[in-house]
């Protein structure tokens, strides 16, 4: 693939359907904005707080709803998409006027906790029919993320092109192929986990932890940002651990705009994903925004933890 083929460009040489191609092509718009206020954010007092709480408990930060409102204003010029679902939103967003294929689930701003740090952060989404929206992950049509760094990068995966990397040149404003389809390492040699919880964890994990700190001699690595600490993992391998504690015991991460679409890119670059009992992709959706732990990486790595279940 050319070096300057733009996000559009590929997905009309792969053939895709021009009602899907608009669809990324407005999640683009969107994340090209945010990673514009990102830029100028602490300058024009875009950081902090709302002082709202959303429907997860979490308190809204600013720039949480404004990454929500530009997904959902550009999402609504697609006619193919008939339903949004955000993890800003108590309740899914049914587009009745549009009669369209699509659902999108998505996360508008992961790592919020990063953004006054001037840390990566990063938008998460998942493509399906809508009604597959409470269907296991395997349905779903692709899934990516944009990750907001010293690069603005989304990562796209479709089930028959794999993953593939765009980077935004702001010079043009574009989002140009830089690297694909991508495999993940079938092992790797670090591993992200919050260990501040390593006593709340159930046994079969602390005993990964365990394995992989000591005769496995993998680093740490985590930053607090899931889809900074996954890049890290799509591209190195080795694993990544979000899993359920004595206070969260069905895990924190949300299944259907966090977990599986993460694991649908893992699935389709080699690697896995599992909670602690159940493949992610496997497991059915009760409600849109349910929980889950996640296990993600390598299969090396995925092998050596089912055993220890």
């Amino acid at each position: 693939m050319p070096p300057d083929t733009t996000l559009p460009e590929f997905l009309a040489l792969a053939g895709e359907p021009v009602e899907f191609r608009a669809l990324i092509r407005q999640v683009s718009f969107a994340a090209k904005r945010v990673a514009a206020e990102l830029r100028v954010a602490g300058l024009q007092g875009m950081l902090g707080s709302t002082g709202h709480i959303n429907v997860q408990g979490e308190t809204v930060q600013r720039l949480d709803q404004y990454a929500n409102e530009m997904f959902v204003q550009n999402l609504l010029r697609v006619p193919a998409v008939s339903d949004l679902v955000s993890e800003e939103m108590d309740e899914g967003l049914h587009l009745a006027r549009h009669k369209g294929e699509y659902a999108l689930l998505f996360d508008p701003i992961d790592g919020s906790s990063n953004l006054d740090v001037n840390l990566t952060i990063g938008s998460i989404f998942s493509v399906r029919r809508p009604g597959d929206v409470l269907a296991k992950g395997r349905c779903q049509i692709a899934a990516g993320y944009i990750a907001y760094g010293p690069a603005t990068v989304c990562v796209l995966a479709m089930r028959q092109h794999g993953v593939h990397f765009f980077t935004l040149d702001p010079s043009i404003g574009e989002f140009l192929w830089t690297r694909g389809p991508v495999t993940m390492p079938e092992r790797g040699g670090t591993y992200g986990a919050n260990e501040a919880h390593t006593e709340d964890w159930s046994e079969p994990v602390r005993g990964f932890v365990q394995w992989l700190r000591g005769e496995s001699h993998h680093s740490t690595r985590y930053s607090g940002a899931l889809v900074g600490d996954f890049q890290r993992i799509l591209v190195d391998g080795g694993v990544y651990l979000y899993p359920g504690d004595a206070t969260n015991p069905h895990g924190k991460l949300r299944l259907l705009y966090e977990a599986a679409p993460l694991a649908f890119i893992a699935d389709c670059a080699g690697g896995r994903a599992v909670s602690e009992d159940a493949d992610i992709l496997e497991i059915v959706p009760a409600a849109i925004h349910q929980r889950t732990p996640l296990i993600v990486g390598s299969r090396a790595e995925i092998d050596r933890f089912l055993p220890a279940r």
